[in-house]
């Protein structure tokens, strides 16, 4: 008989050798945001520390009291821990967004390389051979490990540059790597449960957003519920302050634990098949589906809503802690003094706070956006466009339905997501924000959205192998407007970021200009895509 993990080391060449652009622009991308953090907090704090006449640990001292007591922060990057150090302000910057970040990239992962692999019948294949039957889980999982392991290495270096401790900059390092390695393992769990990977994958992405949001509440209102996410877990290690181990066990214990799982369920079901039954479809097709259009949101709905479900699941997070704003400015007279002087009140504080949390949801729903403008290009990949389009159907009927959707779903996710902001406001403060101007303000980002998908488009209608640089262009939109002024980007590099040009202030003024050339460039884009798609080979 032979070894259960027979052949376990060719699979492991063959994901690296299949994977090696996406997988190394995922870590370059990491790492990039590992490695300019230091650099960017150094040069703010020196040059801080020169116009005040002070050492940038007085700075550093300053900004700690300000950033550790607002709910805001630490909803967004996580619990106030030794922020009077560099190490300490460096684990809160980079935040728990990264962790999410990395999340995402091990469930991304896992899912190239298990359920699609099934949906394609290659997996079939490579188990056709001497491979044995639990080789595949093993070499998805050693890659994942590596890859963590490649994130907490680069962090030690880049740390112990620095300046600081080693030990503690594995340490924090190593929270990074093993939070992603939780998310992973738990991601082999759901692509055993379920047959498509898209339903796995939303699955998995749902178990990220629900560690996110209970970390981000639990660090606000102090109540415990971080301990219920592995991104609390990795936050509470506190590698750079009071340190604290009993976290790396209970990720080493979690990651254990979800691997032997999905090892377990391996065995339990068919190459293929999920364990939860595909119900039988009806017998005779819909007649929606007799359009190009009901097919387009046949095979989309499903994603889409899950996209609705976690734009609401995030935002409402974000607009729970709204209430701690005007309660940080109350009770620091200081802070309420120094706002004063600068002509800025609560209620200011409080818009702009709203206006960060939209354009961050205007990312993430810009992710969204291009995942459904994709759609297309996984039709074609596939082989099932082609038929499709020998039929009675055009080409510009077929495309057209599929981005008809991506340009809806952009105001449709910002709509969800200014009404979850004020609806979760309301709930815990007892009085409604002007909705109108909240959703004003999450409409003026659309635009935004349209003109980083349209990039794709006119990529899809050159070639479905050009493509996905459509997320090059998203990560340099993530870039500039996360860490451009941070890095003191020049004018002309920040305004390569469409949000730049549309952070509009609820009750605020948005200018016409911006949104209607966005809009144009949208549009043009889109429509650009579809005359040379009609004009290029499919297959």
């Amino acid at each position: 008989m032979k070894s259960g993990f027979a052949r376990t080391g060719e699979l492991i060449r063959l994901i690296l050798r299949l994977d090696r652009i996406k997988l190394s622009l995922w870590l370059i991308g990491v790492c990039f945001l590992i490695v300019i953090t230091p650099i960017s907090l150094r040069a703010v704090t020196s040059t801080e520390a020169e116009t005040q006449g002070v050492t940038p640990e007085v700075v550093l001292a300053q900004q700690a009291v300000l950033v550790g007591n607002s709910g805001a922060s630490v909803a967004l990057q996580g619990p106030p821990d030794a922020l009077d150090t560099f190490g300490g302000r460096y684990a809160f910057e980079i935040g728990a967004f990264t962790f999410a970040i990395i999340g995402l990239m091990n469930v991304l992962l896992i899912g190239r390389h298990t359920r699609a692999e099934e949906e394609s019948g290659r997996a079939e294949l490579v188990r056709a051979a001497s491979v044995g039957p639990w080789s595949s889980i093993a070499a998805v999982g050693i890659v994942a490990v590596a890859a963590n392991l490649l994130i907490a290495l680069v962090t030690t270096v880049v740390f112990s540059a620095d300046g600081l401790d080693p030990g503690r900059s594995f340490l924090f390092g190593a929270a990074l790597g093993l939070c992603g390695m939780v998310f992973a393992a738990v991601a082999l769990i759901w692509v055993q449960v379920f047959e498509y990977g898209r339903a796995a994958t939303g699955a998995s992405l749902a178990v990220i957003a629900v560690a996110f949001a209970l970390r981000a509440v639990g660090d606000v209102q102090e109540n415990g519920l971080s301990y219920f996410s592995p991104i609390g877990w990795s936050q509470a290690i506190n590698p750079f302050g009071d340190t604290v181990f009993w976290p790396l066990a209970v990720l080493l214990a979690a990651i254990a634990a979800a691997f032997g799982v999905a090892i377990m369920l391996v065995l339990r079901r068919d190459v293929g098949a999920g364990l939860i039954d595909q119900r039988p479809g009806p017998a005779a097709a819909a007649p929606s589906l007799l359009s190009a259009f009901g097919l387009a949101w046949r095979l989309q709905r499903t994603t889409l809503a899950w996209w609705c479900i976690g734009i609401a699941f995030m935002s409402a997070t974000y607009g729970s802690v709204l209430s701690e704003i005007e309660s940080f400015v109350e009770e620091m007279e200081s802070m309420r003094d120094v706002l004063e002087q600068m002509g800025m009140s609560g209620d200011a504080i409080r818009d702009g706070f709203l206006t960060l949390i939209l354009s961050m949801i205007a990312l993430i729903a810009g992710a969204g956006v291009i995942q459904s403008m994709l759609r297309p290009r996984g039709e074609e990949l596939a082989g099932r466009a082609e038929p499709v389009l020998a039929g009675h159907v055009s080409r510009t009927r077929w495309l057209g339905a599929h981005l008809l959707l991506s340009i809806v779903a952009a105001p449709v996710f910002m709509v969800i997501a200014g009404l979850s902001v004020v609806a979760a406001d309301g709930a815990i403060t007892g009085r409604m924000t002007d909705v109108g101007g909240v959703l004003g303000a999450a409409l003026a980002r659309t635009p935004a959205l349209w003109a980083v998908a349209g990039v794709g488009v006119l990529l899809y209608g050159l070639a479905k192998e050009y493509t996905l640089g459509v997320w090059l262009a998203f990560a340099v939109t993530t870039f500039v407007f996360l860490f451009g002024e941070l890095v003191r980007l020049p004018d002309m590099a920040l305004n390569v970021s469409p949000l730049r040009h549309v952070t509009h202030l609820p009750g605020g003024d948005q200018g016409a200009t911006a949104i209607v050339v966005l809009t144009a460039i949208g549009l043009a884009t889109f429509a650009g895509g579809m005359v040379m798609f009609t004009r290029r080979d499919v297959g």
